[in-house]
């Protein structure tokens, strides 16, 4: 395994049909909704030198988001998109989920986390450090809808304070410059995932960043 394990909690767009059937909005509107939300275009830019150590998460975060805290702390739970989202990108009520499906969904939310815990930890054992690449897109409309902010850079840097490098922040920066690329940290995003065995723990050899690419460049890309 190489030192690097990467994380795509957002790049699918599946959701079971029989809880797409409880949609309080159309389905239209839905599958419109989950087009937008999704982190479209990001898998292809993984090498495919580096699947054995990528996790991907296979549900859309319109059913569960596994980027989201689930103990009373996400702040995204005052937008209805905390771990389980209750309403759109709009405002619009998407979802009244019942009980059996909050503990289905924390089920799925659970094992995700202990298969992070489980790939961080044999990278650490082979190579006593782990860098972890939180991967993702977004679109200028996606911020500006849910927060009315707006002037966005091509690529924002997410970082935790005690899993940061320097090295390797400012290698990043200089990469996407060379590119042409604009660069912003911590803005319109912050943070980077950390597994939960080892989130709130100092020199754990984990050192972790979050890359949200926005999808302007991707199309271009494409």
């Amino acid at each position: 395994m190489k030192p690097i394990l990467i994380h795509v909690p957002h790049a699918s767009m599946y959701i079971p049909e029989a809880y797409r059937k409880t949609a309080l909005i159309s389905q239209e509107k839905l599958e419109k909704e989950n087009q937008f939300m999704c982190d479209t275009g990001i898998l292809e830019l993984i090498p495919p030198a580096f699947a054995e150590n990528t996790v991907i998460f296979p549900y859309s975060r319109l059913y569960c988001d596994v980027e989201r805290f689930r103990d009373g702390s996400e702040p995204m739970e005052a937008y209805g998109m905390g771990y389980i989202y209750t309403r759109d990108s709009k405002g619009r009520e998407m979802f009244r989920p019942t009980a059996e499906h909050r503990e289905e969904v924390s089920a799925i939310y659970d094992r995700h986390h202990e298969r992070l815990n489980q790939t961080a930890t044999e990278i650490l054992r082979e190579h006593g450090r782990c860098t972890i690449i939180d991967l993702h897109s977004f679109s200028d409309e996606t911020v500006n809808r849910l927060f009315g902010w707006s002037d966005f850079p091509d690529v924002c840097i997410g970082t935790e304070t005690d899993y940061y490098s320097e090295g390797l922040v400012q290698g990043i920066v200089e990469l996407c410059k060379g590119f042409g690329l604009s660069v912003a940290l911590n803005d319109p995003y912050c943070g980077s995932l950390v597994p939960s065995q080892y989130y709130g723990k100092q020199d754990t050899g984990i050192v972790s960043v979050m890359l949200e690419i926005n999808k302007r460049i991707l199309h271009k890309r494409a």
